[in-house]
């Protein structure tokens, strides 16, 4: 089956448009690939539809064994097991954990059953994963979103990237738009302890000793004062609070925070020179850099030089699955109704009880990692939408007595896998390619997913599921005819997409917050979204103490974009990156077997020497390296493995 028009890639969150022609995967030009080009990952979209693996009939569990059934006893389990919770325990005693891998029109229906039901448990794994870096942009400009459009981003004279590594998290975007503005002139600064794929493009590589990124750009922001980088009149009409922040900038040391950061003075003050002197900087940041301080930090640099609310600048949040926007858009958090506005604001609350004929709880719900520690306990009953919260940054035994606690685990899935293991009822769902629907990219950018496959005979859509449950367990509220009806009753209760159309969708997609017939290419051009119209410069806690302990080997963790495991791009999932001084400090050799470990896990891997990442750093893909950071510390030991061990 084919779509000249083709689906959205079911893996980052650039938005990629593509298709499969005789069983051949290729792009089709969209508002992210106008050239219809694809990268590796987007070339494996059809992957998963062929796993021979692949779940096909609802399963339910019967004196300890999963045993198939059909879709009527299934959900007849759920329905059945909800309501005796409900009744017993409480509504709050359920948790609805949501997908960036789902439409929005399903993420939706999964905040709308749980609050219908008498709960704002619900959340996605997007806001862990950006959760600092969109806090403080809703927080402080209005929304928790990039500010500007991908296209409009090769206007920039400056890529500020921290934290990220586009070029290989983000290809199509980075190569189509990023590479052409630095080979025709734009500076790009790369703020990263491992020097990597993007870094190769770089002007300047500034690689602080982790968990200084705050500080580096803090650091950058008085430079760049100093240097009569501050747009006087931007700072004058559109902030606040600019007195005191530049008073706590003139406090600073340039040498000690250079020291305290491990990083060259000279290449701050370049760097600081570079950001002053440019017309249009642009900020994109990962997860490598979302703590509240970096964040912040990085939002004081942009407002101080006036670059927000017009073409070529602003910040760029490189989300990484293909609907992580759109999740948090649609309202799968906890303390947020659609379109991001407070579940204790009485209006927004009214506004959704008029479409739902009942009102949303007013008190915020819990958030996925307390409601993790909570299952088996104050929670009973939880209903997992395309995740796996059994593989996550805690320890797996806990993570897997938790999900026994309870007394009903439904999960939405393709495949079985760690949490699944656990579950009591697995509903076998469709792909993404498989899906008719909406998603939103990682600019705001809303585009109509086609079914370019079918599904397999007794494989459902999660969109089918949730109304079917929604209808079972609440009434009425939940009997829509198609995706297209749940996009419109989204549209009329979530303001950014109150001017978006389904049915304009399907020939051209949209940028949220539209103005008329014109999308809001960039935000905020003439005041932000706040209170008073204006964004406030923060005093960001960047003050180390007297002596910082740099002692033993910091672990840097690479993540999984788009789910996948490492490509040939990250090279093998086991290889430990370390510095030439540090692996003879330490008594290593590239190839050598080692065990990495600390107080939260041991880990095997083969050294990999490099100066690709700095001194007293080390770096490991997430598939080997993230049971080293369930714990506090990120500190490791590294020591030759015995043979035999």
């Amino acid at each position: 089956m084919s779509d000249d028009r083709g689906t959205v890639c079911p893996f980052c969150a650039v938005g990629c448009r593509l298709t499969r022609d005789s069983g051949r995967v290729r792009g089709v030009g969209g508002p992210a690939n106008p050239d219809g080009r694809l990268c590796e990952k987007g070339l494996r979209a059809f992957d998963p539809i062929e796993d021979d693996n692949r779940l096909t009939t609802p399963l339910v569990r019967r004196a300890g064994d999963l045993v198939p059934v059909s879709w009527e006893t299934a959900l007849d389990r759920v329905v059945r097991g909800f309501e005796e919770i409900v009744v017993d325990r409480g509504p709050d005693a359920l948790a609805f954990l949501g997908a960036p891998r789902c439409t929005n029109e399903e993420n939706y229906l999964l905040q709308k059953l749980a609050r219908t039901l008498g709960t704002n448990n619900v959340d996605n794994r997007a806001r862990t994963c950006h959760a600092e870096t969109a806090r403080a942009a809703k927080r402080r400009l209005g929304f928790p979103a990039t500010t500007n459009s991908l296209a409009d981003l090769g206007r920039a004279d400056v890529f500020l990237v921290v934290g990220a590594n586009p070029a290989a998290r983000q290809p199509v975007a980075f190569d189509g738009v990023v590479r052409p503005a630095v080979n025709d002139g734009a500076t790009l600064v790369h703020v990263d302890p491992h020097r990597n794929e993007t870094t190769r493009l770089a002007d300047h590589h500034v690689a602080p000793r982790p968990d200084t990124d705050a500080l580096v750009v803090t650091t950058l922001c008085a430079l760049v004062a100093g240097a009569e980088g501050v747009d006087e009149s931007f700072v004058r009409e559109r902030t606040t609070g600019f007195e005191a922040f530049a008073a706590s900038l003139g406090e600073r040391d340039l040498a000690e925070d250079a020291d305290d950061a491990d990083v060259d003075e000279e290449r701050l003050r370049d760097v600081a020179t570079v950001v002053a002197d440019a017309d249009r900087v642009a900020v994109l940041t990962g997860t490598g850099a979302d703590e509240t301080a970096t964040a912040d930090a990085l939002l004081n640099l942009l407002l101080l030089t006036g670059n927000l609310g017009r073409p070529g600048v602003g910040l760029y949040v490189l989300r990484g699955l293909n609907n992580e926007q759109g999740a948090t858009d649609s309202g799968c958090a906890p303390d947020w109704l659609p379109g991001h506005e407070p579940v204790t604001d009485a209006d927004a609350r009214e506004r959704v009880a008029n479409e739902w004929g009942i009102a949303p709880p007013p008190t915020p719900g819990r958030p996925e990692r307390d409601l993790l520690s909570e299952f088996g306990d104050e929670i009973a009953g939880a209903l997992v939408v395309g995740e796996n919260p059994a593989v996550s940054k805690r320890d797996p035994e806990w993570l897997a007595d938790r999900l026994e606690a309870l007394d009903l685990l439904v999960v939405h899935e393709l495949f079985r896998n760690e949490t699944t293991a656990h579950a009591d009822v697995i509903l076998p769902v469709a792909a993404g390619v498989e899906k008719n629907g909406t998603v939103t990219n990682l600019d705001r950018q809303v585009q109509r997913l086609r079914a370019v496959h079918q599904p397999p005979p007794s494989v459902r859509t999660d969109f089918e599921v949730l109304r079917s449950l929604g209808y079972r367990l609440v009434g009425g509220g939940f009997d829509y005819a198609g995706p297209n009806e749940v996009f419109e009753e989204l549209q009329r209760v979530t303001p950014p997409y109150s001017s978006l159309s389904y049915e304009e969708l399907a020939t051209s997609s949209r940028r949220w917050p539209t103005k008329g017939a014109d999308d809001s290419t960039y935000l905020y051009t003439e005041s932000f979204s706040t209170d008073d119209g204006r964004a406030p410069f923060v005093s960001v806690g960047v003050q180390l103490a007297d002596s910082p302990d740099w002692n033993g080997l910091r672990l840097v963790v690479g993540d999984r974009v788009g789910g996948f495991t490492s490509t040939a791009a990250d090279g093998p999932g086991d290889r430990l990156t370390i510095h030439p001084d540090d692996a003879d400090a330490e008594g290593v050799a590239d190839g050598d077997r080692v065990v990495v470990s600390n107080d939260a896990a041991t880990v095997e891997a083969t050294v990999h020497v490099s100066e690709a990442i700095r001194p007293g750093v080390v770096y490991l893909h997430a598939d080997t390296g993230d049971p080293l950071v369930r714990g506090e510390d990120s500190t490791v030991g590294i020591a030759p493995k015995t043979t035999g061990a």
